[in-house]
C-alpha cells in the first residue's frame, strides 16, 4: 500500500520531476534513504503504465538502488587493503580528465588549421622516405559503349588516333552508357582500376606504360581508356596522393607544439609568481 501511495502522490504532482518534493523516503538502508525526488526521472508518465505495472517498476528501482548500495558497502568492507589504491586511481582519473579537457580546449582555440600548398610540398620533400607506395597507383579514366553500337570500329580508330577529335566526342556522347566514377586527375589503386576494365595482359603495368589511350572489350561493352600517369609500388607517392595524410601530420605536429607550449608556460608562470620554487 505504501508504494501505491507514493504512486498516487507522483501522479497527483503531475509526473513532473521539477514539481515532486514529497520529503518521504521510498526505502531506507542503514542511514541512507531513497526519496521519491531521487527517482522521479525513472517513473512513467501518466497513462503510460497500469497501476500494477507502475508499482512493479518502483519495486525494481528500489531493489536496484539497494543492490548498488550494498555492493559498494560490501566492496569497501572486503577490499580494505585495496581501497587506498582505488581512491588514488579515482583521483588520478579525475585529474587526467581535467587536464585532457583543458588542453583539448586550449588546442581547439589556438590551433592554426590553415595549411598552404608550399608547406605541404616542403613537408613532403623533407619526409619523402615516409611516403613510399605500398601499391601501384594510376591516374586514368574510361568511357564504355555497347559493342553493337553503330560505327564502333570507326570510333576505336578515332579514339586511338586522336581521342579529343570532334568525330569521337560526338560519337561517344551519343553511345556511351558507362564511365568511371573518377576523373583522370585522381590517383586510384591500379588493382581497383584494372578490376573495372576487361584488359587482357600478362603485364598490365608494362601495357599501360606503353599505351596512354587504348580500347579493350568484353562480350557486352567496348572500353575507351585514357591513362594520365602511373606509379609502381615501392616508388615514392606523388605529393597529391598523400596530401591528406600530410595535412594531418602537420596539424598533429602543431598540436604537440601547442601542448608543449602550454605546459612550459604553466611552469614558467608558476616560477615567475613565486608559486613554484625548485630547490
Amino acid at each position: 500500500m505504501r508504494i501505491k501511495g507514493f504512486l498516487f502522490l507522483f501522479f497527483l504532482l503531475g509526473c513532473s520531476p521539477q514539481e515532486s518534493n514529497s520529503g518521504e523516503a521510498l526505502a531506507t538502508l542503514g542511514n541512507k534513504k531513497l526519496y521519491l525526488d531521487d527517482v522521479v526521472d525513472q517513473m512513467p508518465q501518466l497513462g503510460e503504465f497500469e497501476p500494477g505495472d507502475s508499482a512493479a517498476l518502483v519495486h525494481r528501482i528500489i531493489r536496484t538502488w539497494a543492490k548498488n548500495e550494498l555492493l559498494v558497502e560490501a566492496a569497501e568492507f572486503n577490499l580494505k587493503t585495496e581501497l587506498k589504491q582505488f581512491e588514488d586511481l579515482i583521483v588520478q582519473y579525475r585529474n587526467d580528465l581535467l587536464k585532457h579537457a583543458y588542453i583539448d580546449r586550449y588546442v581547439r582555440e589556438n590551433l592554426d588549421t590553415s595549411i598552404g600548398k608550399d608547406e605541404i610540398q616542403d613537408y613532403y620533400e623533407s619526409n619523402k622516405e615516409n611516403f613510399e607506395l605500398k601499391e601501384s597507383i594510376i591516374k586514368a579514366k574510361f568511357t564504355a559503349a555497347p559493342v553493337e553500337a553503330q560505327k564502333v570500329s570507326e570510333a576505336k580508330a578515332w579514339f586511338t588516333r586522336e581521342k579529343e577529335s570532334d568525330q569521337f566526342l560526338e560519337w561517344i556522347e551519343v553511345f556511351a552508357t558507362k564511365q568511371s566514377a573518377y576523373s583522370d586527375s585522381s590517383w586510384i589503386p591500379l588493382d581497383e582500376f584494372l578490376s573495372e576494365i576487361p584488359l587482357e595482359s600478362s603485364n598490365p603495368y608494362s601495357y599501360l606504360t606503353r599505351n596512354v589511350n587504348f580500347t579493350c572489350q568484353d562480350t557486352l561493352m567496348v572500353y575507351f581508356v585514357e591513362v594520365n600517369d602511373l606509379r609502381i609500388a615501392e616508388s615514392y607517392s606523388p605529393v597529391e596522393y598523400v596530401e591528406g595524410r600530410i595535412e594531418k601530420m602537420i596539424l598533429n605536429k602543431r598540436r604537440l607544439e601547442l601542448i608543449e607550449q602550454i605546459e612550459s608556460n604553466i611552469i614558467s608562470n608558476a616560477i615567475e609568481k613565486g608559486d613554484l620554487r625548485i630547490h
